[in-house]
């Protein structure tokens, strides 16, 4: 049975011309009991209800005016969420990211990478959604300025999450352990050097650590290997084009992914998720 698009997945082309845009009354997650991974960054407004998922296969559970961010590249996989489930989608694509990144290099959404997720009163909650309204309704203008505009709104709204994070007795910014550190290097590693490398020790050297002493650190750190995790984002990365990019063939995303050969990419796949390509891609 074809499934039913997400709203999430119906934009592109409003995102390619606008550069961000907001989605209200958003009632379900992309997908539910597979890897959902976006280019854009999302950044969600629950408004009731609650999800409970995996971002980065580490358990999380969003809930009531909870403010959350998954970045483009990461992954979600979505389990449940309550039948009262209401949230609003901020959508920003990568052009549009890169020129925050430009003019704001220390804006939120770039200091807000460890945490995720945090918690807001409903007066907070109430003025963040009137932000995201004002981004919505400035994203619809034709205007020579829009650009500019939205620029200026980014920022009110980045001013507004650190002024609540301050309420809350909170900061945007803290110092990372080292081993938060290296788990934040390893993640981007793995997200840039995916389809060149999966070899443990091809990461370990990036980090110029033995392979032994670099799989303790990792495992310690969140119970997963570094093989493991590796293959993981991979199979994850696979299932995702399989199932959302009817247009390739499993040939072209053999090539995307790095292998050399589509039977050794059918291989790993089969080892790692229990069945070949074509099977996960026709069930």
């Amino acid at each position: 049975m074809k499934k039913e698009k997400h709203p999430l997945e119906t934009i592109n082309k409003w995102l390619d011309e606008r550069g961000l845009a907001v989605l209200e009354n958003v009632t379900t997650m992309p997908t539910y009991d597979e890897p959902y991974v976006s280019p854009n960054l999302v950044i969600a407004l629950n408004q009731r209800g609650w999800v409970r998922a995996d971002y980065d296969m580490q358990p999380i559970k969003y809930l009531a005016y909870d403010h959350a961010v998954v970045y483009p590249g990461h992954i979600l996989t979505a389990y449940e969420s309550s039948d009262d489930y209401l949230c609003t989608l901020l959508v920003i694509s990568p052009r549009f990211l890169k020129i925050l990144n430009q003019l704001h290099p220390k804006h939120y959404l770039f200091e807000f990478h460890l945490n995720s997720s945090f918690h807001m009163t409903k007066s907070q909650f109430e003025t963040m959604l009137t932000c995201f309204k004002m981004l919505k309704n400035l994203s619809q203008l034709d205007h020579p300025e829009r650009d500019e505009m939205l620029i200026m709104q980014m920022d009110i709204t980045a001013r507004i999450v650190r002024n609540c994070l301050r309420e809350n007795g909170k900061e945007m910014i803290h110092k990372e352990t080292a081993v938060q550190q290296l788990l934040s290097r390893f993640h981007e590693d793995v997200v840039k050097h995916y389809r060149e490398s999966r070899e443990v020790r091809f990461y370990a050297k990036l980090q110029n650590l033995t392979p032994k002493y670099f799989g303790t650190v990792i495992r310690d750190a969140t119970g997963i290997g570094v093989g493991e995790w590796i293959a993981n984002y991979v199979i994850i990365q696979a299932k995702f084009m399989l199932r959302h990019q009817s247009n390739l063939t499993i040939q072209q995303i053999s090539n995307q992914l790095g292998f050399t050969e589509q039977t050794t990419f059918s291989r790993y796949f089969k080892t790692y998720a229990g069945m070949s390509p074509k099977e996960y891609r026709e069930t």
